[in-house]
């Protein structure tokens, strides 16, 4: 148990982490198109997402699962020394390849960063009060991915991109330091057996089917042996996973978590989640830049109403779920999103900052309060010594979602591409302001046209993804949030 003023240090050195996060999720995404112009390899884009996707999705329940055996202390400051560790060497890259790699060991941190800080929460306060502190969370969110977008296009500007990872380094190591002194807790004593062939084989599957999708399509073509063999091998990897979990003592992902409707609708709401967010924080920023022929600054411009809608809609959120209740939540929620996917939908040569940026606030709103019952509702469905890898599964399905999305879509945008502009031809001058200034008024127009032909087809494809979203809100079960809560949780003290 937390003393009041310990709790508060504890809950400061949470909020940092947070704040990290945020600037990852929004910084970040500016400064990508210009780095990747800078680099080369526009056609192979999303493996700068995808590869951060991948290693933080497929250690979240890992890291969950790490966090209930060995303490939530622990787990949190080795997650945060990868993560920190990604972001100093993807600032040094001197390659698309090193960035690809580099971005994959901070994703590897990132998977425990913000699930174990959010199993934290939970362990320190009553389910009363996790609202509202989600809802401060939610505030801190809102505060840096104001400053994220413009400070990433500032810095992008004005210095290099590469800034743009160092500044995630102060303040992960604050918040480490924090909680290294603050955070009190009790380990339980006892054997564990980590499910490493669990771990592989979720890896692999993910591995294979991201192959699959980014590389087969344009290398080989969906037809070739070399890319039914990939989606076969991530089929036969998954296979192997779920018959691990059943017999696995300690599973990295438990299935019988999933017996509970609540968890089990949840996960796929998570997933839709997960989708719509990373997707568009992949792609919206390459409109704005790309198409539109903006700076970084106008990148992280375009994209700033999600991400200041998103932690809006969750501060009320945290204040009415007691009142209104998950399933309620989510349903408005849903709606949003598909009126503001559907509002991105129509984008066409006409269309301006304005209307893109109007989709963004209604999707970010729509998204902030349909996470919070998906997270909320998880949380308090389990007892403390599950809470752990039932909270990561949170982060894992909204990354598992995200990491095949903005593959699947990658592959979508590069096809649509490059039949308007050829084969063999070359976007990256559209995503770096000074190689765009050189070229031709006729090419540029090509270009252009190209560019924006390919994420229309993304922007449609999401929008029939925040439909799903709306059907999975549908099966959400009834009851109270009370009712819906596992009796037994350990209350904490005030």
């Amino acid at each position: 148990m937390q003393p009041g003023r310990e709790r508060q240090l504890v809950t400061a050195a949470i909020l940092l982490g947070m704040f990290l996060a945020a600037l990852e999720a929004t910084a970040v995404a500016t400064a990508v198109p210009t780095a990747v112009g800078e680099l080369g390899g526009v056609s192979h884009y999303s493996w700068v997402f995808s590869a951060y996707l991948l290693t933080s999705t497929t250690t979240v329940p890992l890291f969950g699962k790490l966090a209930d055996l060995f303490g939530r202390k622990r787990i949190y400051q080795i997650s945060v020394a990868f993560f920190l560790l990604g972001s100093a060497l993807s600032g040094l890259s001197r390659s698309f390849a090193q960035l690809v790699i580099f971005r994959a060991i901070q994703g590897l941190g990132a998977g425990g960063v913000q699930p174990v800080a959010i199993t934290i929460t939970g362990d320190i306060y009553t389910l009363e009060e996790r609202g509202r502190i989600q809802g401060i969370f939610s505030g801190v969110w809102a505060l840096s991915s104001l400053l994220g977008p413009l400070l990433g296009g500032l810095i992008t500007d004005a210095l290099s991109w590469r800034w743009i990872f160092y500044i995630n380094v102060p303040f992960g190591l604050l918040s480490a330091w924090l909680l290294q002194i603050w955070l009190r807790e009790e380990t339980p004593r006892r054997q564990h057996k980590l499910d490493v062939l669990g771990t592989v084989s979720l890896t692999a599957a993910v591995t294979l089917l991201l192959l699959a999708l980014l590389e087969g399509p344009s290398a080989w073509g969906w037809g070739d042996v070399r890319t039914l063999g990939l989606l076969a091998g991530s089929l036969i990897c998954l296979a192997v996973f779920f018959w691990q979990e059943r017999r696995a003592p300690e599973p990295m992902l438990p299935l019988d978590l999933f017996r509970n409707r609540l968890i089990a609708v949840s996960s796929a709401g998570n997933t839709l989640v997960g989708v719509l967010l990373f997707a568009l924080t992949a792609y919206v920023p390459m409109f704005g830049q790309g198409v539109l022929g903006g700076s970084a600054v106008d990148a992280g411009t375009i994209l700033a109403p999600i991400l200041i809608g998103w932690p809006i809609a969750s501060t009320i959120a945290g204040r009415m779920l007691m009142r209104v209740g998950y399933r309620s939540m989510s349903l408005g929620g849903s709606v949003l999103i598909v009126a503001g996917s559907a509002l991105l939908a129509l984008t066409g040569p006409g269309t301006g900052r304005a209307p893109v940026m109007l989709a963004m606030m209604i999707v970010g709103l729509g998204l902030g309060f349909t996470s919070m019952p998906y997270l909320l509702g998880v949380q308090n469905a389990v007892p403390w010594q599950r809470r752990g890898v039932a909270t990561s599964s949170v982060q894992f399905f909204r990354c598992i979602g995200g990491a095949v999305a903005v593959a699947a879509l990658g592959a979508l945008l590069n096809s649509r591409l490059q039949s308007v502009a050829g084969p063999g031809v070359s976007a990256d001058a559209m995503l770096d302001p000074a190689l765009r200034a050189h070229l031709d008024p006729a090419t540029l127009h090509r270009l252009t046209g190209a560019l924006l032909h390919g994420l229309q087809g993304v922007f449609v494809a999401l929008a029939g993804f925040a439909v799903a979203g709306l059907l999975i809100a549908l099966l959400f079960p009834r009851g109270s949030t009370r009712s819906l809560t596992h009796q037994e949780s350990p209350v904490a003290e005030v």
